[in-house]
C-alpha cells in the first residue's frame, strides 16, 4: 500500500509536471492492495473520511499514472541540481505534532529566507505519526557566486529547519541519515542522554578510527 499527501507547492510544481493534476489544493493518493473484500472496505472508509473533510475524489487516474512515473521524479529535468541549493529535512513526530511542525518550518524558512521555497509531502505512515519528506530549494541566480557565502547559507537554513523540527516535537532526521552535516544538531536533540551515545562509542572505538565525526561522535 502507499499514502503520500503533497503540499500545495509540490503539487503545483512536481505533481502538475509529472502526474497532470492542475487543480489548486494538497493532493493525496493513496494506493490499496490485498484480498478484493479489505480493499473494497478501506477504499469505502477512506472516501468516507476523504469526503467528511471536503476532499473531492480525483478518481484512479492520477493514482495509477503517479505509480507508473514515480522514478520519473528522480530523473533530470525533475530532481533538484546545481547551481540550485537544497537540501531533504525529513523529521517524524506523533500525529498531534506532526502538522505544526509542517506550519512551522515551513514559516521559519520562508520568513527568515525568502529566497528559499519550501515544499513538502507526508509519507511513511503508521499507527502513531508519520513523516514529513520536506526540502528548501533556492534557485540558482539567488544562490551566492562565492562558495563559501553559498556553503553558509546551505548550513544557515539546515539549522533553522532542524531547529524548527526538534523545538515542535520533530527529531533531527528520520531515515536520510545524520552523518557529519546534521551530527552537530544531536546533542541539542538528546540533551544529558547523548552521554550515553559517546560512552558506548569510547568502548567500541577508543582511539576514535570508526567514521570519525558521524553522528555528531
Amino acid at each position: 500500500s502507499v499514502m503520500r499527501l503533497y503540499d500545495e507547492a509540490e503539487t503545483a510544481s512536481l505533481i502538475k509536471k509529472i502526474v497532470g493534476v492542475a487543480k489548486k489544493g494538497a493532493f493525496m493518493n493513496v494506493a490499496i492492495e490485498g484480498v478484493a473484500e479489505m480493499v473494497d472496505l478501506e477504499e469505502k472508509i477512506l472516501l468516507s473520511t476523504f469526503g467528511k473533510y471536503g476532499a473531492e475524489d480525483l478518481g484512479s487516474e492520477y493514482g495509477e499514472k503517479w505509480w507508473k512515473e514515480k522514478i520519473t521524479f528522480f530523473y533530470p529535468g525533475h530532481m533538484m541540481d546545481i547551481p540550485q541549493c537544497f537540501g531533504t529535512m525529513d523529521t517524524i513526530a506523533p500525529y498531534d505534532k506532526i502538522e505544526k511542525i509542517y506550519w512551522e518550518m515551513k514559516k521559519a524558512i520562508e520568513t527568515n529566507f525568502p529566497q528559499a521555497k519550501f515544499i513538502a509531502h507526508f509519507s511513511h505512515w503508521y499507527e502513531w505519526g508519520c513523516m514529513i519528506y520536506d526540502r528548501f530549494i533556492v534557485d540558482g541566480e539567488d544562490v551566492p557566486k562565492d562558495p563559501h557565502e553559498a556553503f553558509r547559507l546551505h548550513q544557515a537554513i539546515w539549522n533553522c529547519g532542524v531547529r524548527t523540527a526538534l523545538a515542535n516535537g520533530g527529531v533531527v532526521n528520520d531515515h536520510h541519515g545524520v552523518g557529519i552535516k546534521l551530527g552537530r544538531l544531536m546533542k541539542e536533540q538528546y540533551g544529558p542522554a547523548m552521554q550515553v551515545f559517546e560512552g558506548i562509542k569510547k568502548q567500541l572505538d577508543p582511539n576514535g578510527i570508526m567514521n570519525p565525526y558521524k553522528l555528531g561522535l
